[in-house]
């Protein structure tokens, strides 16, 4: 069948929600809920996930989760693709392949790069092919009478979903993909006061997420987290602290040597396709990295697209840290730090997914280059 792209995702939501036949479900991305109070008179960087989850319920989704569960997922796909890389030498550097704005540059521009891409899917994609998949088996009903939406910081993540080979599921695995300036705007369309919401928690199944899957939002968090995954994977030893903070901040590009057991990591992020291309021209004299993190919005997500609108003399560096402070923030609270860590994610894998990158989770998580 053809995959269009939606002409009015509002529309096609509310029409969902109000199909009997249909169960609605949504994730919220984590630099959504570090922005969406913005639109609503709210102060930058609070972490609202209490009101977003309140919001969806009582515009009538059936199941409210948090697509950091889904990051989770992700780095466990991909810290165990990039050891197997460094284990065999094989299309060194990785590169991050979460960013869709990224990876088609990269398709059109870096072909010869290709190959060098993670072939774990986004966030997005992966919470998609798990509730069409492992949430259909669980609730014992047809993919199809599931309507998957994402709340997410980007527009390209809309035609993400309509990527060749991308979806496991019949039609789309994300059905509708809002941004957050739709989002915000649907719910004062809708008379719903956000900073008045009280907090209501992620529904159960997916509600879990490590302090690595919240900074996902960040230029730079999903490196951190890579790493944090991947020293316990190589070095079975527990990190203490955020051993990996050395790639934080703006920077346009950041690099550095590390050390996980006795193995020498070269690891570089470039924040803005500009910086990308930078890299990418380094790599072609020769230069040599270990893995590369790419966010195509300068900043990370925190500094997406569909974020809500500001005049364009308006000074937004201020915004975007205290968005991104508002992360590392949770990250700081939070008592997981890292994915391997997540029972709901151990749980997952002993009862579907068998281990990461097994035969199912290759065929449900990762997409062919």
């Amino acid at each position: 069948m053809e995959i269009k792209e939606q002409e009015n995702p509002v529309k096609q939501i509310l029409d969902a929600i109000n199909n009997p036949n249909l169960r609605v479900v949504s994730a919220c991305a984590p630099s959504t809920r570090v922005s969406i109070g913005e639109m609503f008179g709210m102060e930058v960087g609070q972490n609202l996930k209490g009101k977003l989850v309140t919001a969806l319920k009582r515009l009538g989704f059936d199941d409210v989760f948090d697509l950091n569960f889904a990051a989770d997922l992700t780095i466990m796909e991909e810290a165990s693709e990039l050891a197997e890389r460094l284990k065999s030498g094989k299309n060194l550097p990785h590169l991050t392949s979460c960013c869709p704005a990224w990876v088609k540059y990269v398709e059109k521009f870096y072909p010869e790069f290709i190959q060098n891409l993670s072939t774990t899917k986004s966030p997005q994609q992966i919470f998609g092919a798990i509730v069409k998949t492992y949430y259909a088996e669980k609730l014992k009903i047809s993919p199809d009478n599931l309507f998957v939406v994402c709340i997410m910081p980007c527009l390209a993540k809309r035609l993400e979903r309509l990527k060749k080979g991308i979806n496991v599921s019949s039609g789309l695995d994300v059905d509708a993909v809002l941004t957050v300036r739709e989002f915000g705007d649907l719910l004062k369309s809708k008379n719903i006061d956000f900073s008045k919401l009280p907090d209501t928690p992620f529904d159960q199944t997916f509600n879990m997420a490590s302090g690595g899957g919240v900074i996902f939002g960040t230029s730079g968090g999903v490196l951190e987290s890579a790493l944090r995954s991947l020293n316990a994977k190589l070095d079975k030893k527990s990190i203490k602290g955020l051993d990996y903070q050395i790639n934080r901040g703006l920077d346009g590009i950041k690099e550095a040597e590390i050390y996980i057991g006795d193995r020498k990591i070269k690891v570089a992020l470039a924040s803005g396709l500009n910086n990308a291309k930078i890299l990418l021209e380094r790599l072609k004299s020769g230069e040599k990295f270990d893995f590369i993190e790419v966010m195509a919005c300068a900043g990370g997500c925190v500094n997406g697209t569909g974020m809500p609108l500001y005049p364009k003399e308006f000074n937004k560096i201020p915004l975007v840290k205290k968005r991104a402070k508002g992360l590392y923030d949770t990250d700081l609270k939070e008592k997981i730090k890292k994915a391997n860590d997540n029972k709901q994610i151990q749980n997952l894998y002993k009862s579907f997914l068998l281990a990461p990158n097994s035969d199912i989770a290759k065929q449900i998580l990762h997409v062919k280059r």
